[in-house]
């Protein structure tokens, strides 16, 4: 007792600051382990505007409306989403928190990209024009998904892009994303620009969205610099034929062959069943991801063999963007 007592009485300094030094590495220790905010997010198409209910995006953190495109002089062309249901949705918006999003271009809507892209003067309209309808519909975010950059000099271009638009994003918090396929490069200011990077990791040959090859694809864009707290691994909810690549609906795969949950092929069809998107779901918050994308919340099915029900399941307990 007395030694204890000298050592109490003649190092006390010491001795706090070596505990407030203890304390303050474990909070940090457990501060390192705590998962990261996870984001969930689905696209609902233009041709999903008539048929939309809320209960398409239950347990949606954001939901992107598909699309808008860019005219050749860099304004918006926003005639495709002109049936918007806006209202309903900055309803859902404030009754759940959920983020709400514009996306702009994707397949065989990203004519005009390069020329707008490579143009200072029309980057300049573009920022403005997206800013502006961004303000006007209260949007939290910016999607694009230019399909594709065909060269260096085009995803240089895309960098500089996308850095305009952080800029002026700054002032209103306005958060930016960019979708991608497994095998398109992007460009570092494009990658330091970005808040996510939404990997479109289906559509490959074969059984098209396979966990191997989403793994692939996850780790291509770590090796292209991309931060694992910037990927936001896309899953699809639609299957595609393995010869003749047609696809078809998650909903109408399970209406037609009631597949069981740990099956992915159901004649000749090859989609993501529950035990694979779970099993998705679970490789991004152990490998900390940023997220979940899901194209798109339309094609799912109701009760319990829903897809987004099981990635809902899946994420409960992780801390939501």
């Amino acid at each position: 007792m007395e030694a204890m007592t000298i050592c109490r009485s003649k190092f006390p300094i010491l001795i706090a600051v070596a505990f407030s030094g203890a304390i303050a590495g474990m909070l940090e220790a457990r501060e390192r382990k705590a998962p990261e905010p996870f984001r969930i997010s689905g696209y609902l198409p233009d041709y999903r505007f008539a048929g939309f209910e809320p209960e398409l995006a239950k347990g949606l953190t954001d939901l992107i409306v598909f699309s808008a495109e860019l005219n050749a002089d860099g304004t918006l062309d926003s005639k495709r989403i002109e049936q918007c249901p806006w209202t309903r949705l900055q309803e859902l918006k404030k009754s759940t928190g959920m983020r709400l999003w514009l996306a702009i271009g994707g397949w065989e809507r990203s004519e005009h990209f390069a020329a707008v892209a490579g143009s200072a003067e029309k980057r300049k309209i573009c920022v403005d024009s997206i800013s502006d309808f961004a303000r006007e519909r209260k949007l939290d975010g910016i999607d694009l998904d230019w399909e594709h950059p065909k060269n260096p000099d085009e995803e240089r271009s895309y960098g500089l892009l996308l850095s305009d638009l952080r800029q002026a994003f700054e002032p209103s918090e306005l958060q930016l994303s960019v979708t991608m396929a497994g095998w398109q490069k992007l460009h570092p200011t494009a990658i330091d620009a970005v808040d996510t990077v939404q990997i479109m990791a289906y559509d490959h040959s074969g059984p098209h969205s396979t966990f191997e090859n989403s793994v692939k694809d996850v780790d291509t864009l770590k090796a292209g610099g991309v931060p694992v707290s910037k990927i936001t691994l896309g899953v699809p909810f639609y299957g595609r034929h393995v010869q003749t690549r047609e696809a078809m609906t998650y909903a109408w795969i399970v209406s037609r062959f009631d597949p069981a949950p740990n099956v992915d092929l159901a004649g000749n069809v090859y989609f993501n069943g529950p035990g694979t998107i779970r099993k998705k779901v679970r490789f991004a918050i152990d490998n900390r991801l940023a997220g979940i994308m899901i194209w798109e919340i339309g094609q799912d099915t109701a009760g319990e063999k829903s897809l987004l029900k099981s990635i809902r399941e899946e994420a409960k307990g992780v801390p939501s963007k």
